[in-house]
């Protein structure tokens, strides 16, 4: 899993898979990387408002729902379908992690249409982009509180070294 390993991107909300994903995270930084592991912050709200002025169709599609993975929790169901943004008066829901998206269509034996294709790569284009993110070094002992409904987050791939193992610490937040 990814957060497992020293790779780079993989641009995502925490707990997508779940009923009610946490609407905040705290990561604090107990270790540094030798070099790399800088924490990116993807302004999923932006996009969300780029969309809904510039690409109506590539919204509409991504309001949809798409089958996810439930992976890491136990639970009845392998996986279950939820919209990718949620919005309703002054309320906005981001939950995304495209591997998920993936593995959940491939369980359910399903092909993701070449509209929701085409909205997926739009989106990782987006959440790829640097006008839509902030990147952050965090050093030890800085912590980050971030608002899951409406920021998406990743890293940049990092080295360790015996003596600097790159360690975070999370919590979530319901």
């Amino acid at each position: 899993r990814y957060h497992q390993t020293n790779l780079g991107g993989s641009i995502h909300s925490d707990g997508p898979q779940l009923n009610k994903p946490p609407k905040y995270i705290i990561m604090a930084c107990s270790e540094q990387a030798k070099s790399g592991g800088y924490s990116i912050i993807a302004y999923a709200n932006k996009i969300y408002e780029n969309l809904k002025v510039k690409n109506k169709k590539i919204l509409k599609i991504l309001k949809q729902k798409f089958i996810f993975e439930r992976r890491g929790f136990k639970s009845i169901q392998e996986t279950f379908a939820k919209p990718i943004f949620i919005s309703k008066k002054n309320y906005l829901s981001f939950r995304y992690l495209r591997d998920y998206i993936d593995s959940g269509y491939k369980i359910k034996n399903q092909r993701i249409n070449k509209s929701q294709l085409l909205a997926l790569k739009k989106l990782d284009q987006m959440l790829s982009k640097k006008k839509y993110q902030k990147r952050y070094k965090l050093n030890r002992g800085d912590i980050i509180l971030l608002n899951n409904n409406i920021l998406a987050h990743g890293r940049t791939k990092f080295k360790v070294t015996k003596e600097k193992n790159r360690s975070l610490l999370r919590a979530w937040i319901k």
